[in-house]
């Protein structure tokens, strides 16, 4: 009868290690798909707003809901803060790429620092 091998423990702690943080990457990729898709709705219904805005004269009064009340202002106003709205959610999609892009390529070295490790101690064995 043939003896098992006796488990390599850094190659295990190292499967250990890259299966959590797979895993946490994954995570955090979905949530990050789930916040661009949010702020591309919200750029959306701004874009629809600030059309319908549009269509208004130049002195019609606004209101704008700020909490459970509303505050009176004008087109102008309305219109620079559906802007600054898209403004801040552009931004923030662009930043959620860059971090989406970063968690990509970091989890694409820890799997080839991995299998260089199975390798060398293939080599080695």
């Amino acid at each position: 009868m043939a003896a098992i091998p006796a488990p390599d423990l850094e190659l295990k702690k190292a499967f250990q290690e890259l299966q959590s943080k797979m895993v946490d990457t994954q995570r955090k990729l979905r949530l990050a798909d789930m916040q661009i898709e949010s702020h591309y709705i919200s750029i959306r219904k701004s874009n629809i707003a600030n059309s319908v805005i549009s269509s208004y004269p130049a002195d019609t009064r606004m209101y704008d809901s700020v909490g459970r009340m509303f505050l009176l202002s004008n087109k102008k106003a309305a219109k620079a803060k559906l802007e600054a709205r898209n403004k801040a959610a552009e931004d923030r999609i662009n930043q959620l790429v860059f971090n989406k892009t970063y968690l990509e390529s970091e989890l694409r070295e820890s799997k080839d620092n991995l299998r260089e490790l199975v390798a060398t101690k293939k080599a080695a064995a």
